[in-house]
């Protein structure tokens, strides 16, 4: 398939995350603009989600509010532009799957369902959310894992964890090699429809639980690089409803794709 004969939906991500050109976000937005016309599925959502307001503001982040002098970490309000959670749910209901997560002594650490997005499933909308959680970071998207949209249902949880690659455990040495440090966490809410399901951070004496839109953000690193235990946290089961997240996490090289992934 040459590139006239894409979608034009395909054609704006690649224009908006700058694969094989130069990154152009009018550009973007006149192929998705074009793609609703046409009538291609999910174009005419997403361009209105992204007509609420002009590009440049859209693209911006809300201010970061510190909560801590232990770790650095912070709340965002609003994170996502209004209309971006229900579509990030949308996409994620068909290809959710079990995603349990086993440690080393074979316990439960995470029981939830989730999906990852891979370049072949990025839309616009993960494009702005990636580029506003870019320029808090700042750390270009290259260096981003795929996201992950996480539903919990009651019972469900993330024990106590820490989201840094342990540098101190051999197992773990060949992935710090190829795809660097876990350096930044960033969680974005959802939804609001369900009780409990707090992220707590006991060292640090915090509890978080945002409204939809409203984001999380925490460096897994000192400001030398050295992982920061007081991190560890959890994700608490709901006890009624379901909890939906957008996980994103920051390495410290860019993400591997293969040329033929980004094609």
């Amino acid at each position: 398939m040459t590139e006239m004969d894409e979608p034009l939906t395909k054609q704006a991500v690649r224009a908006a995350y700058g694969w094989g050109c130069e990154a152009d976000w009018s550009v973007a937005l006149t192929l998705i603009e074009r793609a609703a016309a046409a009538g291609e599925h999910g174009a005419d959502q997403q361009h209105r989600l992204l007509s609420q307001a002009p590009i440049e503001k859209l693209i911006l982040p809300p201010p970061v509010r510190s909560i801590s002098n232990v770790s650095r970490i912070g709340v965002i309000e609003g994170f996502a532009p209004p209309g971006f959670s229900e579509w990030m749910i949308d996409r994620a209901l068909p290809d959710l799957a079990p995603s349990k997560l086993i440690d080393p002594d074979g316990r439960a650490v995470r029981t939830a369902h989730s999906t990852g997005f891979g370049p072949p499933k990025r839309d616009l909308i993960l494009a702005v959310l990636q580029e506003r959680a870019s320029r808090i970071i700042h750390a270009p998207i290259a260096f981003h894992e795929p996201p992950v949209v996480i539903s919990y249902e009651p019972g469900q949880e993330f024990s106590m964890h820490v989201d840094f690659v342990n540098p101190v455990i051999p197992e773990f040495q060949e992935e710090l090699q190829r795809l660097g440090q876990r350096t930044a966490t960033f969680i974005t809410y959802l939804n609001a429809d369900f009780d409990g399901a707090e992220t707590v951070f006991p060292d640090i004496g915090f509890k978080y639980r945002g409204s939809p839109g409203d984001a999380l953000v925490f460096a897994n690193v000192l400001p030398d690089g050295t992982p920061d235990y007081k991190t560890s946290h959890c994700g608490l089961p709901p006890t009624r409803g379901r909890k939906w997240v957008l996980s994103q996490w920051i390495r410290s090289k860019p993400f591997p794709y293969t040329a033929k992934a980004l094609a």
